[in-house]
């Protein structure tokens, strides 16, 4: 009897603790289905294209090279333009660092998202992250106007709302910067197989520039890219249940 008890309760845990996340997952799934309510996603969309560029950006600093700036343009691609002084190696870790560091921010803010009575000190924390962005790596009006609007939005929730208010949005945040790393990865899977690409594209993907490092082509580096983004984020889910039914028993 000790054994069936102790194997149910992790499923029974994992679906009580993760039930707003899972209720938020489905119905932003439903809604984007809708042509004329997709658009009400775009705010999250540039959200995550900031996370990715940021992925690369702090890939580079690690690496040495100096960034210029970030460019996020409006269909929600973007880029970061970055000095070239290190090798084949760096360049890789660098390009890869934009759809996995997406999905990591993304595995991370899940697992934070359960900390009810910090949530408006991460709501404020993810604000100072584009202030920081906007002050050092921004210089076009349209990326200004994107990051500025999600600043002062992050901060008017962090400091005018209240705790239940902060918690629903982290746990909202954390879903659409999940579903979209996914769902960025695998529109470069279908990029990398030929489809066309967007008028803003500059010519070659994160993929591209890794697949001319190691020789293996891009599609292989793309759906890669998926299969890591998805144990990150299901690794992050496994997390954030342990922890949150912690919580909930007391444990």
């Amino acid at each position: 009897m000790e054994e069936k008890t102790t194997s149910s309760a992790p499923s029974r845990s994992f679906l009580e603790s993760h039930g707003l996340i899972i209720g938020m997952a489905v119905l932003t799934v439903i809604l984007q289905s809708i042509p004329l309510v997709r658009s009400v996603f775009l705010p999250f969309e540039f959200f995550t294209t900031f996370i990715h560029e940021g992925g690369h950006a702090l890939a580079s600093l690690l690496m040495g090279e100096e960034v210029h700036k970030i460019v996020i343009n409006p269909d929600t691609s973007g880029y970061m333009q970055h000095s070239v002084t290190s090798g084949r190696l760096a360049q890789g870790f660098i390009a890869s660092a934009g759809y996995l560091g997406a999905a990591l921010f993304g595995g991370l803010l899940i697992v934070l998202s359960g900390q009810k009575k910090r949530s408006k000190f991460l709501i404020f924390g993810l604000g100072l992250l584009f202030a920081a962005g906007i002050l050092f790596y921004v210089r076009d009006i349209f990326t200004l106007f994107v990051c500025g609007g999600l600043c002062v939005v992050l901060f008017w929730f962090a400091l005018k709302t209240s705790e239940n208010v902060n918690y629903f949005a982290l746990n909202f945040l954390a879903v659409q910067c999940a579903l979209n790393s996914v769902g960025d990865v695998l529109t470069l899977v279908r990029l990398s197989m030929g489809a066309a690409k967007s008028s803003y594209s500059l010519g070659h993907s994160d993929a591209d520039t890794v697949a001319q490092a190691f020789l293996l082509p891009a599609v292989f580096w793309s759906i890669l890219w998926v299969i890591l983004s998805i144990f990150i984020l299901y690794y992050a889910m496994k997390i954030s249940s342990t922890k949150r039914a912690g919580r909930t028993t007391g444990a």
